[in-house]
Order: structure tokens, then sequence, then C-alpha cells
């Protein structure tokens, strides 16, 4: 994976965490028959969630330039 340095505002940071939190939301509701597999797909993704949310929590963030 390549990595990218980008700068984030206080409210874009915000705006993504609360996408993130969208996301885990619908994988929670996505309605499945029960298996290992399924089960397993799921707390996968809820992993890449937490370590995408982590990294964003950690980013220094930048002051929006007055309008």
């Amino acid at each position: 994976m390549s990595e990218k340095n980008i700068r984030l505002t206080r409210r874009q940071q915000e705006m993504l965490l609360r996408g993130l939190r969208y996301v885990r939301s619908s994988v929670a509701l996505e309605q499945q028959d029960w298996s290992e597999e399924v089960e397993q797909k799921r707390q996968n993704q809820y992993q890449e969630i937490a370590e995408l949310e982590g990294l964003l929590g950690d980013m220094p963030l930048v002051e929006a330039a007055a309008v």
C-alpha cells in the first residue's frame, strides 16, 4: 500500500470519522445468514475501519484559513 500525507482541518477530520461510523453501522446492519466465514469477514471489516479511525485520529490538523 502506498503512503500519502494529507493535511486536514478539524472539520474535515470529523466528516471522515462520521463517515466511518456510517460504514461501521452498514457492516453491522448488513443482513446475512450467520456462518463463521461471514463473522470473520465482518470482524476483518471492523478491524480495517478501526485502523482508519486510528490514523485519522492521530493526524496533525491544520487550521482553516480565515475567509
